[in-house]
């Protein structure tokens, strides 16, 4: 069962989310008596359904959506950043992953790193909104912490620290790049936004080891960026030309490769490369659906069970379960009419 909900972070609506939540849980119900499935389990299932947002303060704390995976082995809930479509509920013989896929693996998505000498925060975004991550412990909130000082100047300003500071600057700026890196930087490759004063932008950049840290970043106090609400909007004009050089470059690799025979376009045989881990990266349109099921075994696409199911989708998760990175890139941009495209980590064999 597969569940998604349009929802706000405004607490005003927690009860409007919490209402549209249970009417997706009711359609649930409805179509699994369709279903043989043994009485318990299925009590099992909708146990676990309606265990979602008994709690007060899950609807205070919503992003733009909410999606919910129930089966007799999962039992998973994500908020997600970017607003589903419609409310969904469907129940079938594997998850309905599109709207989860796409925000997860969009072109657009990026993270905002903010740092001053007394604050850290770190941020998720795209072209839409920023959300605030909750940072791992081990992420230091502010200079004295990171140091094991409880003095650090605090009444000096950002950029009026002298030069006898820069080691200690350095150790603070290396412990917050070690940090995030570590746990906050995922298999994603998002490109990472520096919000510091211009002073210490240099400083930072000199000790980071980040691999997607922009050369380009926000030159001023971010918090007061923070406090005037236009973070988001600063933040996405560095962000927004780095994500499209980005794909512009991952479309140009795939023509190239594609050119030497480890390039794909073929949804079929793509599907079949996809089950034997041949697919590095795939390129999927993001207004394009194939509905269909996709063999595990040999790779055959079979059009003949309409409904839910997605061909796409079922690609995809073979892509990711080997290790593979999926893309999802706008019509317009789309460099195979098949509505997918594929690099492949080798040459196909010839048939």
């Amino acid at each position: 069962m597969s569940l998604y909900v349009p929802t706000t972070p405004v607490s005003n609506y927690r009860e409007e989310n919490r209402i549209l939540y249970k009417d997706q849980v009711k359609k649930a119900i409805e179509a699994l008596e369709g279903w043989e499935i043994d009485k318990s389990r299925r009590a099992e299932l909708i146990e676990q359904l309606e265990s979602v947002g008994t709690d007060e303060t899950f609807w205070t704390h919503q992003q733009n959506g909410l999606v919910v995976f129930v089966s007799p082995n999962r039992f998973i809930i994500r908020t997600m950043m970017t607003r589903p479509e419609s409310a969904l509920a469907i129940v079938g013989h594997e998850f309905y992953l599109r709207p989860a896929l796409r925000e997860a693996s969009h072109w657009m998505q990026y993270q905002v790193l903010c740092v001053s000498l007394h604050d850290v925060t770190l941020y998720n975004g795209n072209q839409e909104q920023l959300t605030e991550v909750e940072l791992h412990r081990d992420v230091p909130r502010g200079m004295g912490e990171a140091l094991g000082k409880t003095e650090t100047s605090a009444n000096r300003k950002d950029g009026e620290r002298s030069g006898d500071d820069s080691t200690d600057l350095k150790q603070y700026f290396k412990a917050i790049d070690q940090a995030i890196r570590a746990h906050h930087t995922g298999k994603q490759k998002r490109p990472l936004v520096l919000a510091m004063v211009a002073e210490h932008q240099g400083l930072f950049r000199e000790v980071s080891e980040h691999p997607h840290l922009l050369e380009s970043g926000i030159d001023q106090e971010p918090f007061e960026a923070i406090r005037q609400h236009n973070l988001g909007e600063m933040s996405w004009e560095v962000a927004r030309q780095a994500t499209r050089t980005d794909l512009d470059a991952l479309i140009e690799q795939y023509q190239e490769r594609a050119s030497h025979g480890e390039g794909e376009s073929d949804l079929e045989k793509i599907a079949y490369s996809a089950t034997i881990g041949q697919v590095g990266t795939l390129l999927i349109d993001t207004e394009t659906r194939i509905e269909g099921t996709v063999d595990a075994g040999d790779g055959k696409v079979d059009y003949d069970q309409p409904g839910t199911e997605d061909v796409l989708d079922a690609i995809a998760k073979h892509v990711i379960s080997t290790d593979g990175e999926v893309v999802f890139v706008p019509s317009e941009l789309m460099p195979a009419r098949s509505g997918v495209a594929a690099i492949l980590r080798y040459a196909m064999e010839p048939v």
